[in-house]
């Protein structure tokens, strides 16, 4: 009782120093524009170490480049000595208040006048843009919950029929989980309200990926790998998918880590699906399904090779046999014979 409840005093405050260390003071780090401007103030952008500037033809390349995904935010400056200020609030609305601010700042240097356009504008019913990140941790939680749930009472993977059971079901599970997350922040919440099949498919190859990983690992390696999986993707990954501050805030540890684990995937499909169109889809969807791929190798792998190495022993000891502790290839005499 005493190490249940030390580790679960340890559980709790690494998810409050994780969280709080993502969210708590999101300060802009790096942020990815694109400018069509004159090559003096393109140069003076540059000069700004937490920005990455591309320089573009015209303001329709400027904003097609956020939209697109290619950039957070673009600046643009027209012929009457304005600037347009290219956001996205899809992506966030943290990130989307940070490039707004960094516009405004340009523009009171080089004496522009500033204006606004979100290419990429949230719902009503989301405005922060952040339920994409609620569905995607909590559904981490049922996937890897369920996953875990199922080893119990199914058992271990020691044969490809029970692995197939054990994916089939997954595949199922997953499908109920992602069915009912979209009905949620669809049809009661009405904040992710086009793309509806997108939008459950997105969802329900997380969840699929997810549980499929933590089964790969545990029929691979045990309990115990697929607990410490568990937890890493709860303490470290929610906090890595930079939903409530968006990207260009996080720190360079969260940062490293928002690419491999699936929430950072899971929210920028969701993301890419919902409000820029599918741009941007295929990275997310690639690193999702590497994760599924990588749970049903190792558990392929945790079937076969006791196998392999079965029939490998059987058919190597038939060119042996032992004499007196002596190992000889059949019709091969000692020397004393």
């Amino acid at each position: 009782m005493a190490l249940a409840m030390a580790a679960l005093t340890v559980f709790v405050v690494a998810m409050i120093a994780s969280y709080s260390g993502a969210f708590a003071k999101p300060t802009l780090h790096h942020l990815d524009v694109a400018v069509a401007g004159p090559p003096q103030l393109v140069d003076g952008m540059r000069s700004q170490d937490n920005l990455e500037v591309t320089p573009v033809a015209d303001a329709a390349a400027a904003r097609a480049q956020v939209y697109e995904r290619k950039t957070d935010a673009a600046f643009a400056v027209g012929p009457t000595g304005d600037l347009t200020i290219y956001v996205a609030g899809g992506g966030g609305r943290s990130v989307a208040n940070a490039s707004e601010a960094v516009g405004r700042a340009v523009a009171a240097k080089a004496g522009l006048t500033p204006s606004v356009e979100d290419v990429a504008p949230t719902s009503a019913a989301d405005p922060q843009g952040t339920v994409e990140f609620y569905a995607v941790i909590f559904l981490s939680i049922g996937a890897t919950m369920g996953a875990a749930a199922f080893g119990l009472m199914m058992g271990s993977v020691r044969r490809l029929s029970t692995l197939a059971l054990r994916t089939v079901s997954l595949a199922a599970y997953s499908a109920l989980l992602a069915g009912a997350v979209t009905v949620y922040v669809d049809g009661v919440l009405g904040a992710l309200t086009t793309h509806t099949w997108q939008v459950f498919g997105a969802l329900w190859l997380y969840a699929f990926g997810v549980a499929g990983a933590v089964t790969g690992v545990a029929a691979a390696f045990g309990t115990v790998a697929s607990a410490v999986v568990t937890l890493f993707l709860i303490i470290v990954g929610n906090a890595a998918a930079a939903g409530p501050v968006g990207l260009p805030l996080l720190t360079g540890f969260y940062r490293t880590f928002n690419a491999i684990v699936p929430q950072g995937s899971g929210v920028a499909l969701l993301r890419s699906i919902t409000y820029f169109g599918g741009n941007g889809a295929w990275t997310p969807i690639l690193t999702l399904a590497t994760w599924g791929a990588a749970g049903l190798a190792l558990a392929v792998i945790a079937v076969l090779a006791p196998k392999a190495w079965t029939t490998y022993r059987a058919s190597h000891d038939r060119y042996r046999v032992r004499s007196g502790g002596t190992v000889l290839r059949p019709r091969v005499l000692s020397s004393v014979d």
